[in-house]
């Protein structure tokens, strides 16, 4: 079970702000063209986030050119399967991605964690399934936000509907649509990504410097594309090379992905990504 400590929340605002300045003089960059790695890791190298750093020592196996990273994604061990060691590294990804989720309290803190921990484990009814994760969260996350008010209380009820609204960034959402949550996904994405390269935002920033970006962009691609495919979105596919370069010039990449594939859907920036 993943540990009830989790790291100080961490505004994404302020991240996308910080970056915005950082990364203004840069504008090559953000169309696309590779930047030279020096130059990426002194931007990343001035945010001052805490509880992350680039600043992250790799393993050899990963910066190898054999690595693959579609296949170590891929091949990721069901939570029941994995070693003391890859449970560790696991449970402080998933610890840091709900901290990052900017939810309401340590309780919504807790149900995300364990929406990803079951969305990776293969005994649960949402393994590989982002749709019945997503459900399950928002139902849990609805009933706990129910269940510490007063159902006779109509001002109760409408600040359950805004923390509720809040939490998923959308107004209206409806049953019969099939989607799912932008921070959810982002969280995912940086599970798979994070576990194959060893650790969480940090370690996928220094992945990408050591890398290049042009590599990294390449890799990505493949690996966002493959998993979206085997969580049920193929459609998501199409868009996601356009994605991946834009979400390269952030601190939160798989945030960042993921926000770019809602950008890109049926209702674009809802705060959703429609599957199909």
């Amino acid at each position: 079970m993943v540990k009830k400590s989790f790291v100080k929340k961490v505004s994404v605002l302020t991240v996308l702000t910080l970056l915005c300045m950082t990364l203004s003089s840069l504008s090559s960059f953000a169309e696309g063209n590779e930047v030279e790695g020096s130059i990426l890791e002194n931007v990343l190298a001035s945010e001052k986030v805490e509880g992350i750093s680039t600043n992250v020592e790799l393993d050899e196996k990963v910066l190898s050119k054999d690595f693959d990273l579609e296949k170590e994604v891929e091949g990721m061990p069901s939570v029941d399967e994995m070693t003391s060691e890859e449970e560790d590294l696991f449970n402080s990804i998933v610890e840091e991605q709900a901290a990052l989720a900017g939810l309401e309290n340590e309780e919504e803190e807790e149900l995300f964690a364990e929406a990803m921990v079951n969305f990776f484990d293969k005994n649960s009814e949402t393994y590989n399934d982002l749709t019945m994760a997503q459900a399950e969260l928002e139902e849990q996350i609805g009933e706990a936000n129910t269940t510490s008010t007063n159902n006779n209380d109509q001002e109760a009820q409408v600040s359950v509907k805004n923390a509720f609204d809040k939490t998923f960034g959308v107004k209206t959402a409806h049953a019969f649509q099939v989607k799912v949550g932008v921070k959810f996904a982002g969280a995912v994405f940086n599970a798979a990504i994070g576990f194959a390269v060893g650790g969480g935002v940090g370690a996928i920033q220094s992945f990408i410097i050591k890398k290049g970006k042009k590599q990294a962009e390449k890799l990505f691609t493949r690996t966002v594309v493959s998993r979206l495919k085997a969580w049920g979105a193929p459609k998501l596919a199409l868009a996601v090379g356009a994605c991946v370069t834009v979400a390269l010039n952030y601190l939160d990449v798989g945030t960042q992905i993921a926000k770019q594939l809602d950008k890109r859907d049926k209702r674009p920036n809802n705060g959703w990504i429609d599957l199909y």
